[in-house]
């Protein structure tokens, strides 16, 4: 049975860039990012996308933006005779309170019930302490990847640890392909 893993966008994926991604033109996956999503899916994990996109919310993002993106990803991995199983976003503001933006575990739990997914082996990847905390409160595991927003050391502030650290999104695959 396959298992599922988490993944956040920008900066595990794709750079992150200021402010956001908000062209098609902005987007560029890390060199490793194809490797490490190969990677988890010879393993038997379906991937999941979740994301805040609150470049939506306040006008910098056009939603057409989010599908492009997502199709720039299939293209990329389809080669490999896999896709990522599915995106969830929220575009909600900073400010609102909605049950998918992180940290809330909303996307996570809507996944698990859209598929039927048991989150007790799940992983959430992340690069802030927004998706720690999202992955622990829906019952993942959480994993930091240095690739974007947070410096190194900085995971020491974090009010909710990751249970690991990486340098990348294939460092990451590295280890949880290998038994962890």
């Amino acid at each position: 049975m396959r298992r599922p893993i988490f993944l956040d966008r920008d900066g595990v994926i794709n750079v992150d860039i200021v402010p956001y991604v908000c062209r098609l033109e902005d987007f560029r996956l890390f060199d490793w990012t194809v490797e490490a999503l190969t990677l988890l899916d010879r393993a038997g994990f379906d991937i999941f996308v979740i994301s805040n996109q609150q470049g939506v919310a306040l006008g910098l993002t056009p939603p057409e933006v989010l599908s492009q993106v997502d199709a720039a990803i299939q293209d990329a991995i389809a080669p490999y005779g896999f896709q990522i199983k599915s995106f969830y976003y929220c575009t909600a503001h900073d400010g609102e309170s909605h049950p998918w933006r992180k940290p809330a575990p909303g996307m996570i739990l809507a996944a698990r019930d859209e598929f039927g997914l048991d989150l007790e082996s799940a992983f959430m990847i992340g690069d802030k302490d927004t998706d720690m905390e999202c992955g622990i409160r829906a019952g993942c595991r959480p994993l930091l990847v240095m690739s974007g927003v947070t410096p190194h050391g900085g995971e020491k502030w974090f009010a909710h640890p990751p249970e690991r650290v990486f340098e990348s999104l294939l460092e990451a695959a590295v280890w949880v392909t290998s038994g962890a």
